[in-house]
């Protein structure tokens, strides 16, 4: 009896993840305002034989298509998770269960991250946060920003918190990224950047990164590799002995997204 493999977990788990953003989506289109809410319509009128009539439920229905609820209600997205938990707690040959700990210890063990739209799906479905240390950012999110003028000014931006696998995936903790660096300007010489980030177990430590000459504007440079994973950069300089730019030159450096989800 076999463990599932990570890319067929990870495939099912993108897969429900773009389901749930899809719905997370139309939600919040439904319930915007438009042309006015059913409440203001009805209480527009001035009629209390409608405003009694219609007045509460009205309003119930202007605060309602809650996504989990229209998840849950409306379709069997939630079987996704529960099955595999079932999975999870199959007896294998040794007799303990495949996966003890279910996703959270599967994503940990394989050192694999899932969507943040599926550990939002997750505390729907479920009831309780997922670990953050296993849940990708699906936002842009700027680090810091690295401007030349007369020297190098450095603007601290957001981090993903400590590391502490104790912190839930609630929106304000991530598992550690890869970053990368976004060209907004860049003059004809080269720029020798050393960042100083906090690893995943949230120890300082440096990381050196090129910007190429006259890199257009929208350039994306890695840094490091997929291996290379920071909850936060402190600060940047320029490399010792390394290429200084020029006056002008403008980076920003942000979350390289782990991988696009899709059906």
């Amino acid at each position: 009896m076999a463990l599932i493999e990570t890319q067929v977990l990870l495939r099912i788990a993108d897969r429900a993840a773009y389901q749930y953003k899809q719905f997370k989506e139309a939600c919040e289109t439904a319930k915007a305002e438009g042309l006015g809410f059913y409440f203001d319509v009805v209480t527009g009128t001035d009629d209390v034989d409608v405003e009694v009539s219609c007045g509460k439920q009205y309003h119930y229905v202007d605060m309602d298509f809650d996504v989990t609820r229209c998840v849950k209600g409306g379709t069997g997205l939630g079987n996704i998770i529960g099955a595999m938990e079932t999975h999870f707690n199959r007896i294998g040959e040794d007799k303990t269960p495949l996966m003890p700990g279910g996703w959270d210890r599967y994503l940990s063990e394989k050192d694999v991250r899932v969507s943040y739209y599926f550990a939002e799906f997750f505390k729907g479905t479920r009831g309780f946060y997922m670990e953050a240390n296993n849940v990708f950012s699906e936002t842009e999110d700027q680090f810091g920003r690295i401007q030349i003028g007369t020297e190098m000014s450095f603007t601290d931006g957001l981090n993903y918190g400590n590391g502490n696998w104790l912190n839930p995936a609630d929106g304000e903790c991530y598992a550690a990224t890869q970053l990368k660096l976004v060209v907004d300007s860049m003059g004809d010489v080269d720029l020798d950047i050393r960042l100083t980030v906090k690893d995943v177990n949230n120890n300082l430590k440096t990381i050196d990164v090129t910007v190429p000459a006259s890199s257009p504007s929208e350039t994306e440079i890695p840094v490091g590799t997929e291996a290379d994973r920071f909850l936060d950069v402190t600060t940047a300089s320029i490399v010792p002995l390394g290429s200084e730019g020029t006056v002008g030159d403008d980076i920003r450096v942000m979350n390289l997204k782990e991988r696009q989800i899709s059906l």
